[in-house]
């Protein structure tokens, strides 16, 4: 028998044979099940779940607590956690367990489980699927900023696009372009108020107003407190429109989510707004933070939950 030579190279065992005949970022299409679509995320997903005692639930646990953690960044772990929600519903409609969706190469391959290990808790989600891009905390944030104005009697989104000409086109600005960026904002939301004929269209003005502002946040250099006044007369409007409309659908609970979500400090009179609405206003807003708290609890949003009970208590202080 010849003697091996150190560049031989051995066959690989067939559990370590690779399974794939190219690189694989994770979003390809992989398999389809009676009409359910399963990605290369899912299948290392799966392979992995086979290793773990408990399964899919252990891998989301394991993502929640990375979510939760200063040290680790939370944004990738709560990608991959919605990834893994996601893949339980399409196997609970299939009414299929991980081992009924991989094939029996699949199941014993060393080389898939090797590969799903490094994809899945060291590479991150470079490459992402829609429900890693659109997590609870994205679907939830967006929903805060603009997705109860159908409900308004007006819709704030008539006054949106007047607004936002003031800064489309636009990239960053330093504190002297801020002050005149806030300036040319105010002057606009002047002028659309002159020709707004009813306080139902001034209101939705001013929420249009609120929004926009919050948006550009991220572009603007706010060190003189600028742009946080001009949103800051925009809410005092608001709030004192909205006193006397807020048993209508949609207003409080729009109020609700923007105060739980909006994360710049902007907001300063919403708890002293809550604690003096008339009891039957009052009554409509525990309702509606139940609601939210336990959409809240379910995505396991502590900060965002921790931000809901305290408006809670706004509104309940003066009741006693």
């Amino acid at each position: 028998m010849r003697k091996e030579e150190p560049g031989d190279r051995r066959l690989p065992r067939p559990t370590e044979r690779p399974l794939d005949d190219g690189v694989r970022y994770g979003p390809e299409p992989w398999r389809v099940i009676d009409g359910v679509a399963f990605c290369h995320w899912d299948r290392w997903l799966l392979r992995l779940a086979l290793a773990e005692p408990r399964g899919l639930d252990a891998i989301e646990r394991e993502f929640r607590a990375r979510a939760a953690s200063e040290r680790v960044g939370g944004d990738a772990a709560e990608a991959m956690r919605a990834q893994v929600v996601d893949l339980r519903g399409r196997l609970a409609r299939l009414a299929r367990t991980p081992e009924g969706v991989l094939d029996a190469e699949e199941k014993a391959s060393a080389w898939l489980l090797k590969k799903a290990w490094k994809r899945v808790w060291h590479d991150g989600p470079n490459r992402r699927t829609e429900a890693m891009r659109n997590t609870p905390r994205r679907r939830l944030e967006a929903r805060a900023l603009r997705g109860h104005w159908q409900r308004f009697p007006v819709s704030p989104a008539r006054y949106e696009p007047e607004i936002r000409r003031v800064i489309d086109g636009h990239g960053c600005y330093d504190d002297r372009a801020t002050g005149l960026l806030a300036r040319f904002l105010e002057h606009q939301v002047d002028v659309l108020a002159v020709t707004a004929t009813s306080d139902l269209e001034r209101l939705s003005l001013h929420r249009a107003a609120m929004t926009v502002i919050i948006e550009v946040m991220d572009q603007v250099d706010d060190s003189l407190a600028d742009m946080s006044e001009v949103f800051a007369a925009s809410e005092r409007a608001y709030l004192e429109l909205a006193r006397a409309h807020a048993g209508l659908d949609g207003i409080l609970r729009d109020l609700l989510e923007l105060a739980v979500w909006e994360d710049y400090g902007l907001l300063r009179g919403v708890r002293g707004f809550l604690g003096a609405l008339q009891e039957d206003h009052a009554d409509l807003a525990v309702r509606e933070l139940a609601a939210i708290l336990s959409e809240l609890r379910r995505e396991r949003l502590d900060y965002q939950v921790a931000r809901a009970v305290m408006l809670r208590r706004a509104v309940l202080a003066p009741w006693g």
